[in-house]
């Protein structure tokens, strides 16, 4: 047990032996084969196998299953019909879009709250809920971090620009973004003329900055993470609050050990998506359009 992560390992639930009636859904529900049927009643078989996911409390017609520090009061019961119809949720995911400008009004640590909230109960591998927040709310630690990354884009291009660094990095990187960093040249010069403006077309002043971290040897880091700053995302949305993810700043920070350090990430953490985050300053008339699914039938 010493070899398996902290966050793996799990208390397992506890059973009311007179409550159960032996129906088994617990046994059918659970992912990690902890539960048995014994004389009749189910019983942890497995507990040091139990990965926490609730899933057997939550299937139990007879609430015999009570899942590890769960607050039985806290837990709402599902309700008969869906809390939102097909239309109404395709229409939030349409809703939803990347937002570029901000106005100056704040964020409130309340509604912050509420946004994490949403990314807290998203997903995760093996349920190991593994999902760590950066939250920048200071207007001088996001213009620091915004001129960390101009001066990491600024190496990299002063590299692509020249043989010897292009060849080093196309060794490093591939040859395919070395050569889409190069088509990207004339971008970067113009948005660097729009920072030395007082523009911002790194995090187009958003009051947040808001980064999503975990263990990079887990193989379900990059989903757990992702899915969980989407859940985020969605709850701005409906808070009115705009976003917009930034792959931009995810990649300098996996790429730069200075930036990585300054924020605090670990060393065995990898960066696995960033977004920033505020009050929307243009109102949008339509929806956006997208293609049809890429999809192959079998």
């Amino acid at each position: 047990m010493g070899s398996v992560p902290i966050y793996l390992i799990m208390t397992p639930p506890e059973i009311n032996s007179e409550k159960c009636i032996s129906c088994g859904l617990c046994l059918e529900v659970c992912p990690a084969f902890v539960l048995d049927i014994a004389a009749e009643k189910a019983t942890v078989a497995r507990g040091d196998w139990c990965i926490g996911c609730g899933q057997c409390g939550a299937v139990c017609p007879v609430e015999a299953i009570i899942p590890e520090g769960a607050a039985r009061e806290a837990s709402p019961q599902l309700g008969t019909t869906s809390p939102i119809s097909p239309e109404a949720l395709q229409l939030l995911f349409r809703e939803r879009r990347s937002v570029r400008r901000y106005t100056d009004k704040p964020i409130s640590r309340e509604i912050l709250e509420k946004i994490l909230d949403a990314g807290r109960i998203a997903p995760t591998g093996r349920n190991s809920q593994n999902v760590n927040y950066i939250v920048l709310t200071s207007v001088d630690q996001i213009k620091t971090l915004r001129e960390m990354m101009a001066t990491f884009f600024q190496k990299i291009v002063s590299r692509v620009r020249g043989p010897v660094g292009s060849m080093i990095l196309s060794l490093v990187a591939g040859r395919k973004l070395v050569e889409s960093l190069r088509e990207s040249l004339p971008k970067v010069a113009y948005a660097k003329k729009e920072m030395e403006q007082g523009k911002d077309p790194l995090f187009y002043h958003a009051p947040v900055v808001m980064l999503v971290h975990a263990e990079s040897w887990d193989t379900c880091s990059a989903f757990n993470c992702s899915v969980a700053l989407y859940n985020c995302s969605l709850m701005a949305h409906s808070m009115e609050v705009g976003c917009c993810f930034n792959g931009y700043l995810s990649s300098v920070v996996n790429h730069d050990r200075k930036i990585k350090k300054w924020l605090g990430i670990p060393k065995n953490h990898q960066c696995y998506a960033a977004m920033t985050l505020g009050y929307q300053k243009i109102k949008y008339q339509r929806l956006p359009d997208r293609k049809p699914p890429k999809v192959t039938w079998r």
